[in-house]
C-alpha cells in the first residue's frame, strides 16, 4: 500500500489513509498525506473519489462501510494495480518465493538503464522509503501475488513465474487449486508476450504448458534457456556466468548473499533483457543492487553478536536463509528466533518448519503472528507445538515464546561471536531492535 501511495502521489493524486502502524509510513506526512493510526468512519472525507483497501482490512471496516453509505467506489490494491497496468506495458513477477527481490532487481536494472518504469514492489529497497516509484515511461512493473488469486487482476505483457509451492492454505486447499490459479495467471499473458518460467519446478512447467505466449526457462542447470553457470561463492555472495541458449551473455557478481538470489537475479536479467537492456549493463547494475529491507538485512551488532533480519516464513525460505548464514559466517554459533506466520500455515507445514529450523544451533519460537486470522481458539496449533516438534528432530529449542522472555533469554545466553537471525513475515524484527535499543540506553546511562 505504501508503494501504491508513492505511485499515486507521483501521478498527482491527493491521498489520505489509515493504518494501525501508520508511523511506519510517517514520511508520507511530509508529502502532504493525512495519516491516521486508527480506523474510523470520520477518517473518510465525503469528497473522496476512490477508496483502496488491502487484503488485511476486513469488509466490516468502518471506513469501507462509510464509503458504501456515501456511494464512493472501492477497489482492492490489486484492482488498482491492474488498472495502472491496463493502459501500459505490464511486467509482472509471480511465484511463491523471491517476488519482492526479483521485482526490485528488475526495477533497479531498468532505472539504471534509463527506462524510467513505474514500480509496485511489496518490499522496500535499502535506502528508499517504499517499493513504489512513479515513472514516466509506458512500463509498469509489479509484484504479482497469488493470495486470493489477486494476480488475475493484472494483464502483463511479460511475466516471471519463480516457482510454485503450497503456502496460502487459507485460500488454496490443494496443490491442484493452487496450480489452477497460476495457470489462469499464465493464460493472461498475450500471444505476443513472454513467460519466464523456473526450469526445475515441475508445477511451473505444468501451468505454462499450452499457453498462447512464448515461454523461456531459467535455472542453474544447463537445460534451461537462461542458465547461471560456474557459480562461485565468497562468504555467501555469488559470482556466476549468465548464458542464453548456451551462449555467454555476461558475468555477474552479486552484493546480496544467498544461492537463492542467483535465480532471482537470473530471472530479473532475462526480464529486462527482453525489454532492451544490454547484457553489459545488466552485469554492472546487478553488481550494484544493495538488497531490500527485511530480506537478509544486516541490522548491526550487539555485544559482538551479528544481528540479521529476514522475512522467511515458509520452510523453503527458512532453509535458504539459515544456509546463507552458514556460508557468510562459517564456524559461528547460529541462533534463530522464528515467528510463525498464521496458524493455518503453521499447522499444515509443521513438520517441514521443524526440519528447516534444524539448520540453526539454537532456536526460539515466538508466538504465531495471526495475520488475517481470528484470535486463537482451543485446540489450534501454537508456537509451543512447533517448538516441541523441532525438539523431536534433535533441534535445541528453548521453552520460551513470549517476546519479553525471549529478549531476556537472549541477553543472558548470547555470546560474542554468535550470529542471531530473526525470521518471519510479522513483526519479529522488534526482538533485535530491542536488543540494540537496550544497548544504546545502557551506553547513554553510562
Amino acid at each position: 500500500m505504501q508503494a501504491l501511495a508513492e505511485v499515486l502521489l507521483g501521478r498527482g493524486w491527493q491521498l489520505s489513509g489509515s493504518d494501525l502502524l501508520a508511523d511506519a509510513a510517517g514520511y508520507l506526512r511530509d508529502r502532504g498525506v493525512r495519516l491516521y493510526s486508527h480506523h474510523a468512519a470520520e477518517n473518510l472525507p465525503a469528497y473522496t473519489a476512490l477508496v483502496v483497501a488491502s487484503d488485511a482490512v476486513g469488509r466490516d471496516n468502518p471506513e469501507l462501510r462509510r464509503a458504501a453509505q456515501l456511494g464512493i467506489p472501492t477497489r482492492s490494491y490489486f484492482q488498482v494495480v491492474g488498472e495502472l497496468m491496463s493502459a501500459a506495458e505490464g511486467l509482472a513477477v509471480a511465484g511463491t518465493h523471491g517476488k519482492s527481490t526479483t521485482t526490485a532487481m528488475a526495477a533497479h536494472l531498468l532505472c539504471e538503464a534509463g527506462h524510467d518504469p513505474t514500480v509496485l514492489c511489496g518490499a522496500t529497497p535499502l535506502g528508499e522509503h517504499s517499493g513504489g516509484r512513479a515513472g514516466r515511461s509506458e512500463l509498469v512493473l509489479a509484484e504479482a501475488c497469488e493470495y486470493r488469486a489477486n494476480f488475475l487482476n493484472l494483464r502483463p505483457r511479460n511475466a516471471v513465474i519463480l516457482g510454485i509451492e503450497p503456502d496460502h492454505f487459507d485460500c488454496y486447499n490443494t496443490q491442484s487449486e493452487l496450480e489452477n490459479a497460476f495457470a489462469r495467471f499464465a493464460a493472461t499473458v498475450p500471444a505476443g508476450g513472454l513467460i519466464l518460467a523456473r526450469h526445475d519446478c515441475p508445477a511451473t512447467g505444468r501451468v505454462t504448458a499450452g499457453v498462447p505466449c512464448r515461454v523461456e526457462t531459467f535455472g542453474t542447470d544447463q537445460g534451461a534457456d537462461w542458465s547461471a553457470r560456474n557459480l562461485v561463492s565468497r562468504q555467501g555472495k555469488y559470482s556466476f556466468e549468465i548464458c542464453r541458449f548456451g551462449r555467454h551473455a555476461c558475468d555477474v557478481s552479486l552484493r546480496v548473499p544467498g544461492r537463492h538470489n542467483v535465480l532471482n537475479a537470473l530471472a530479473a536479467a532475462a526480464l529486462v533483457w527482453h525489454g532492451g537492456v544490454a547484457s553489459e549493463r545488466i552485469a554492472r547494475s546487478l553488481g550494484r543492487f544493495r538488497g531490500l529491507r527485511r530480506r537478509f538485512e544486516t541490522l548491526g551488532t550487539w555485544r559482538g553478536v551479528l544481528l540479521i533480519d529476514d522475512y522467511a516464513h515458509h520452510p523453503t525460505e527458512v532453509t535458504a536463509a539459515l544456509q546463507t548464514v552458514r556460508q557468510m559466517a562459517p564456524g559461528r554459533r547460529l541462533w534463530c528466533v522464528f515467528q510463525p506466520h498464521q496458524a493455518s500455515r503453521t499447522e499444515r507445514l509443521l513438520d517441514e518448519l521443524a526440519a528447516a529450523l534444524h539448520n540453526a544451533d539454537k532456536v526460539l519460537v515466538a508466538e504465531i503472528f495471526r495475520a488475517r486470522e481470528e484470535p486463537h481458539h482451543s485446540g489450534e496449533v501454537t508456537a509451543a507445538d512447533l517448538a516441541a516438534r523441532s525438539r523431536l528432530g534433535g533441534t535445541d529449542v528453548a521453552n520460551v515464546h513470549d517476546d519479553d522472555e525471549i529478549v531476556r533469554y537472549l541477553q543472558t545466553h548470547l555470546e560474542t561471536g554468535d550470529v542471531l537471525i530473526t525470521m518471519g513475515a510479522g513483526d519479529i524484527r522488534k526482538i533485535s531492535q530491542r536488543l540494540i535499543d537496550h544497548l544504546h540506553q545502557n551506553r547513554a546511562a553510562g
